[in-house]
């Protein structure tokens, strides 16, 4: 593909923080843009060039300020990206990863992908989600690390790989100190649900009964009590119980609720939830689980 020499778009002349461009540097800024590119690679710049070499205009733009560097090298972020960059923030460095090295197992993770579907109303921190004994790229340093290795398919969101929400669920079970809970009473309904209890049962496939009953009762906590009975009922045979939430919280004092909240359904000890489960935003006034109501 090629491009005929052009003057830059109107809708990006005066770009914040750019300098304004001619010729083929306009109509490969143009050309970007119409392909909404949120990350730019030389192969890149050679297609729009028609197989000419590309490091002259790679740096014609970023001398303009069009192209800004990024820690993965070959690949520079395009600063008139339309949607892409805003609607997943932070996570440059992953779109830009997965251009040059596409089979790295990297994923967008954690609370990230409560924050991304909207379930969580405020920003947290980028994480990535590699399975345990996967090295983590140099470009992957400012991201939060979630060890994990999903056992069904991953979502998508603006070209970029996502936990499910029940691969999610999961990974809070199994590895709670890894999560954080201050405001998981905002969140975990919204994120209960959308669960399949198909997809749920997949992601639990040779994991320790321990997970599966946590889950049972996250899912529980979160509006869900057939879907956690249904985990409870499928767990494997394993290590006997109580399996406890939040050690580090039993001290704690002032908790929303009696605590611990002990579940015999589950075999749960929570000592958690009840140091969590504040009121949503907006001076709503307390309103336990149902879970805990029953017990």
């Amino acid at each position: 593909m090629s491009i005929a020499v052009a003057e830059l778009h109107p809708d990006l002349v005066g770009w914040p923080q750019t300098r304004p461009v001619r010729g083929v540097f306009a109509s490969v800024v143009n050309a970007l843009r119409e392909r909404d590119q949120v990350v730019v690679t030389l192969g890149d710049l050679s297609e729009l060039l028609g197989g000419q070499a590309p490091e002259g205009t790679a740096r014609g733009l970023r001398e303009g300020g069009w192209l800004f560097p990024l820690r993965t090298r070959g690949v520079w972020g395009f600063s008139a990206a339309r949607l892409g960059a805003p609607q997943v923030p932070g996570y440059l460095e992953l779109h830009a990863r997965l251009r040059v090295a596409p089979d790295t197992p990297a994923c967008i993770s954690g609370k990230s992908v409560a924050m991304i579907h909207h379930w969580l109303r405020r920003p947290v921190g980028p994480a990535v989600g590699l399975p345990p004994g996967v090295r983590a790229p140099r470009c992957f340093d400012d991201f939060r690390i979630d060890r994990w290795s999903p056992q069904i398919p991953l979502d998508e969101t603006r070209g970029l790989p996502m936990w499910k929400p029940e691969t999610l669920l999961c990974y809070m079970a199994a590895h709670p100190s890894a999560v954080s809970w201050e405001d998981i009473a905002e969140w975990l309904p919204e994120l209960c649900d959308n669960l399949s209890v198909g997809l749920l049962l997949a992601e639990l496939q040779g994991r320790r009964r321990g997970v599966w009953m946590k889950a049972g009762y996250l899912a529980d906590v979160g509006g869900r009590p057939q879907v956690g009975e249904r985990l409870a009922g499928a767990a494997p045979v394993g290590a006997g119980g109580p399996y406890v939430l939040g050690w580090r919280e039993r001290n704690w004092p002032h908790p929303t609720w009696p605590s611990p909240v002990r579940v015999p359904t589950y075999d749960i000890v929570d000592y958690l939830l009840p140091m969590r489960w504040y009121p949503k935003v907006g001076f709503e006034p307390f309103e336990p689980p149902d879970t805990w109501k029953r017990q």
